[in-house]
């Protein structure tokens, strides 16, 4: 039998099949060539669902700021760095060209972290250092994350990564000619700072001293005066001296717990700014808005700048114990109060603290209530300052216990205390959450998508190559 070579090159499959090995050809080509491209491009995009690899605005606006040179030190054992950390470290010598980043094996170079720690004092591995030469900052590897407990087993576990929280922090303290002075009342048997609310004002170069009415006025010095949980009133002479600062275009938050008497001087000083503490304890039935027990409130938030970083991120507080805030009926024009924490309209308000029932009885108030607003009263004089208030109907949100176990309930205060400076592009950065989220589906659902999957999908391709298969034996 003899084959025609020349005919053979002239026939249709001969046609067809250099067609398609020319077209395969120069898909390859096209493939490689975008691929080539691509790859020296420098672009990442962050697909994560709360921009985990992302910095935020705030960040963003510390760094442009920055006319110093900073080196952040991580210490890690080369070859086992921190993938995730290192990443968002290298967002910020993406982004300023006043940031390096090294890393420094604590193993090879055993003596490099003793110049930043005191006597006696260690560096765990993953720690990290920002220095700027002048001054500089430890962030120990415990502080990079948020630890929550399992609420069946109680054990701990990493519920979220604060490392731009803490890096930023750092940033802004090293770059700092001076620290914020905050002054916290005393002389009522006040509670101290909880350790979660201190470490977090250190990280941001806050520098917290003690202030008593009774011997002094408000120093000038003063960023702020905060107020945790007084047990008893002010004196009248203690409110006059606290209102001259505020009238002044002074600042101050209030953090306060109901007792079993009222504080009318407290009661007088918030009154004179538009609003009223109700001697009653909030309880919220619906159960999206309360945290396992309806007096452990989940509120809503408002559209202040204190809380937008929360709620934009889906991120909750909640508050225990807390009270309502109410409107007084007449108020200053100049006064602007936004809410900041709401309540859903089935909660209550039980006015007789006697009761041992958590229902509603006769003599409750009706929600929906306010538990934390902030109050601004305009100025006419320009070279007097806004007066600015946050009220917290609760300091219970931000006590050891609870503070572990919802560390945004300290990013809620923080949040007011940049409020109250005007530092808005310093408003907490809110944590990145490593809490996986898993896709619950139906049975319903499990059936359609396996028939999608292992019977329609399939007979679409057998049709297609059915199809296929007639066309080319019909040519």
């Amino acid at each position: 039998m003899k084959i025609n070579l020349g005919k053979s090159f002239h026939s249709k499959n001969f046609k067809y099949g250099g067609y398609s090995a020319l077209v395969t050809a120069v898909v390859i080509a096209i493939l490689i060539a975008v691929n080539l491209v691509v790859s020296q491009i420098p672009w990442k995009a962050d697909l994560t669902k709360n921009r985990f690899f992302s910095l935020s605005d705030q960040s963003y606006k510390t760094m442009d700021n920055i006319k110093k040179d900073v080196t952040i030190y991580a210490l890690y054992q080369t070859g086992q760095e921190n993938s995730l950390i290192k990443e968002i470290l290298n967002q910020y010598a993406k982004y300023s060209d006043k940031i390096k980043i090294k890393y420094i094996d604590p193993v090879k170079n055993p003596t490099f972290a003793q110049k930043y720690t005191t006597s006696g004092q260690t560096l765990s591995t993953g720690s990290l250092i920002v220095d700027a030469g002048d001054k500089h900052k430890v962030i120990d590897s415990t502080d990079l994350v948020n630890i929550n407990y399992d609420q069946t087993s109680g054990q701990p576990y990493a519920d979220s990564l604060i490392v731009e929280q803490q890096v930023t922090g750092a940033l802004l303290y090293v770059t700092s000619d001076k620290s914020s002075v905050i002054y916290n009342l005393q002389g009522h048997n006040e509670e101290t700072v909880p350790s979660a609310l201190s470490k977090q004002l250190s990280a941001q170069n806050f520098e917290v001293k003690d202030l008593n009415l009774l011997t002094s006025s408000v120093p000038s010095d003063a960023e702020a005066v905060m107020v945790i949980s007084p047990k008893s009133d002010i004196s009248q002479a203690e409110s006059e001296k606290l209102k001259a600062y505020l009238q002044n275009g002074g600042r101050a938050i209030f953090l306060m717990d109901i007792l079993q008497d009222e504080l009318p001087n407290f009661q007088a000083l918030f009154n004179s700014y538009g609003v009223e503490l109700k001697h009653a304890v909030v309880m919220d039935g619906d159960s999206s808005h309360n945290y396992g027990d309806p007096i452990n409130l989940i509120p809503s938030f408002g559209d202040s700048d204190i809380v937008s970083p929360l709620k934009n991120n889906n991120l909750m507080v909640v508050v225990p114990g807390a009270q309502p805030i109410e409107e007084v009926s007449i108020k200053k024009r100049t006064i602007e109060i936004d809410p900041l924490l709401t309540t859903s309209s089935n909660s209550w308000a039980k006015t007789n603290l006697q009761s041992t029932t958590q229902e509603k009885e006769s003599g409750d108030l009706e929600g929906p209530f306010n538990v934390a607003v902030a109050i601004t009263d305009k100025s006419s004089d320009t070279n007097i300052k806004d007066t600015k208030i946050v009220l917290i109907s609760s300091s219970n949100l931000i006590s050891s216990q609870v503070a572990a176990q919802i560390p945004n309930n300290v990013d809620l205060v923080m949040n007011s205390i940049n409020w109250l400076r005007d530092q808005t592009e310093n408003i907490s950065i809110a944590p990145k959450s490593l809490t996986s989220d898993y896709l619950n589906i139906t049975s319903l659902q499990v059936l359609l998508l396996s028939a999608i999957v292992v019977i329609l999908i399939p007979l679409v391709i057998l049709g297609m190559g059915i199809r296929v298969w007639l066309v080319r034996r019909h040519l």
